[in-house]
């Protein structure tokens, strides 16, 4: 029986299929799961799969080319939370809540809905998630606001973040892709692009340092890199990748040996990503006035 639902539609007319989670990834679950929605992009230039639970980038591979993202072998695969993997929207706050805990906002583990989908004239898939809501939505995040995130899938990724405060109070806002990328062993990675650049450490007591260099990783990493160039390449035994972004800034992480103490990562699994992430947060946060917009670009691309 053909499915005449509003979204199958949309989907259908861009060429997006429907899927589940457990088909997708079946080795992350278990007998009995339920699995999470998920759309599967596939066109000449590239392959994409996006949850809908966090408008969230599971996979991105160019025709041709290797993965580009990373998935945890531990992830969690379970409404309402967070997936260790590919590219999580860090939204609308950055680290520990006002709270003090409730990591990384309540978008990445909240469902979007696909909104505007089609095929571009140069091939690639445009795709439109989108999430709103009243001041009630979030007690910590007491504001009315649209969410909206732009894919584009080609030979290229490119995603645009839109964040609109439809409240008639300020609202304090930071952002971030937390890209996961895929690397053969990161202790081999190099980042270029954010020589010189000063960052703050955040496993030395939030000290402030001047990056000498490339950045390498040898222990357990975890700086926000401020007022940055548009581009940082990371490069790897399995080729670069380049990121552009016009963010200010460039978070750096990886456990090291911390992996063993978080359940959804895994001891000796930190060897295989490296986090690479743009957005503005610590100081180059924003207040979005009311009615004010915030929009900010990602492209990854070998």
């Amino acid at each position: 029986m053909t499915n005449h639902t509003p979204l199958a539609h949309l989907l259908e007319t861009a060429g997006i299929n429907l899927g589940n989670s457990c088909t997708l990834y079946p080795d992350l679950h278990q007998e009995g799961d339920s699995g999470l929605p998920m759309l599967l992009i596939e066109n000449p230039l590239g392959r994409a799969v996006i949850a809908l639970q966090g408008a969230h980038l599971m996979s991105f591979q160019p025709t041709g080319q290797r993965e580009m993202l990373w998935i945890s072998p531990r992830c969690a695969l379970q409404t309402g939370q967070p997936i260790r993997a590919g590219i999580p929207l860090c939204l609308p706050w950055f680290g520990p809540g006002p709270d003090g805990k409730s990591l990384h906002g309540f978008a990445r583990t909240t469902e979007w809905t696909p909104l505007e989908a089609e095929v571009m004239e140069n091939g690639a898939t445009r795709l439109v998630m989108g999430l709103a809501g009243d001041k009630s939505f979030c007690a910590l995040w007491p504001h009315a606001f649209e969410f909206g995130l732009e894919i584009e899938v080609g030979s290229t990724l490119k995603l645009t973040m839109h964040v609109k405060n439809q409240d008639t109070e300020a609202a304090p806002l930071a952002f971030a892709f937390h890209t996961y990328l895929a690397v053969p062993d990161v202790s081999k990675a190099r980042v270029s692009g954010l020589e010189g650049t000063i960052y703050i450490d955040k496993t030395d007591n939030f000290a402030r340092r001047q990056q000498a260099g490339e950045v390498t990783i040898s222990t357990p990493t975890d700086r926000n890199y401020i007022d940055v160039a548009a581009r940082q390449s990371v490069h790897s035994g399995a080729g670069s990748v380049n990121i552009d972004s016009d963010a200010n800034c460039c978070i750096v992480w990886n456990a090291w040996t911390n992996d063993k103490n978080m359940a959804d990562l895994g001891e000796g699994n930190h060897v295989g990503y490296l986090c690479v992430e743009r957005g503005d947060v610590a100081e180059r946060s924003v207040m979005l006035p009311p009615g004010g917009h915030y929009t900010t670009c990602l492209t990854l691309a070998y």
